[in-house]
């Protein structure tokens, strides 16, 4: 609030000063709000209710609070001054709009109701940081408007007790005061970042994530590949396959990971299984045998032939009981591995 408070000084038939906080702005919230003080010294227009502001000893002035917000050509204000009279209090509502070019120039209008009278003024400002210059002409229905009939009248009626009817005018100059204190900005403190330290035990588990994943998208593009049938290319599934057994012991382990998956698709786990298979080790009979009794009829037949191409005592006692398969296409699987599996082994 220390860095928006203003002092202003007003000129009508009296000079009065005044002092504004600004307590909330637009830039930091939706509206712009704001508590003053002005006519300190004299009231600056009492001769518009029959009052002679040098006769006055004691000017209390008053207080207001306002409101703003501002759209993109137009500034609307809504106000509520607070003055002391002789049986209390008197509040007085204000409304205005003003331009809000990007310009330093605005033209505005204000309208209250005050001391059951309808007023009106229109005024024209000049900002040129941190000096404001405001002024107008105050009651302005008295300019245009006189006894029924309009027109331009820039002198007061005959015999006026008072201004409300009374064409007049206003000046006005606020002054922005500078903030009380300045905040120095804090520096940014330098932060060292330390070297960077690369743990492969700790790099291992993200390594193992990423080879799945870039493993289950090769094995999704085979069974893809293998639903198209004869209108594939048989020699390019094989590259892809070699390509796949080519990152050694991990990648093994990243088949066997989709082809054991029991929640994976069917077609997927049947692909990493011949893949697999092309090229079977001893260490595969364990999960091979495992495979051999998987619901999935595809996935029994493919262990069939891998564990034919094992070609181990134990590899022939899972056929035998793969040869009586229930299954059709399992039982001649297992009966053709037991038959040309020696030639295709290691």
């Amino acid at each position: 609030m220390t860095e928006r408070l203003s002092l202003q000084a007003s000129l009508s038939d009296g000079i009065g000063l005044g002092l504004r906080a600004g307590l909330l702005s637009e830039t930091e919230s939706p509206i712009d709000l704001t508590l003053g003080f002005d006519e300190l010294l004299f009231p600056v227009e009492s001769h518009l209710f029959g009052r002679d502001s040098q006769s006055q000893t004691f000017v209390p002035g008053r207080a207001w609070v306002g409101v703003a917000q501002t759209w993109e050509f137009v500034r609307a204000r809504a106000a509520l001054t607070i003055q002391p009279v002789t049986d209390g209090l008197e509040y007085v509502p204000h409304f205005a709009l003003e331009t809000a070019f990007k310009w330093p120039v605005s033209v505005g209008w204000e309208c209250s109701w005050e001391e059951s009278t309808w007023r009106n003024l229109v005024g024209i400002s000049f900002t040129l940081k941190p000096i404001e210059v405001s002024g107008g002409l105050s009651e302005f229905q008295a300019w245009i408007y006189r006894d029924g009939n309009f027109g331009w009248y820039n002198t007061p009626p005959t015999g006026a007790v008072d201004g409300i009817g009374n064409p007049g005018w206003w000046l006005s100059v606020k002054w922005d005061l500078p903030p009380l204190r300045t905040t120095a900005v804090a520096p940014m403190p330098v932060v060292q970042c330390p070297a960077v330290v690369l743990d492969p035990d700790a790099l291992k588990p993200v390594v193992d994530l990423l080879q799945q994943r870039l493993m289950r998208a090769d094995v999704a593009e085979l069974s893809v590949r293998a639903a198209a049938g004869t209108t594939d290319d048989p020699l390019s599934m094989s590259v892809l396959r070699h390509r796949l057994l080519a990152g050694g012991a991990s990648a093994r382990a990243a088949l066997w990971r989709i082809a054991l998956d029991s929640q994976g698709v069917v077609a997927e786990r049947s692909q990493a299984a011949i893949t697999l298979g092309e090229d079977p080790q001893d260490a595969d009979l364990e999960p091979f045998e495992i495979l051999s009794t998987d619901p999935a009829p595809a996935l029994r037949m493919e262990s069939a032939m891998a564990l034919g191409r094992i070609g181990k005592v134990e590899a022939y006692k899972v056929l035998g009981v793969l040869s009586r398969d229930p299954e059709e296409s399992v039982r001649l699987a297992a009966k053709a591995a037991v038959e040309i599996g020696p030639a295709l082994g290691k």
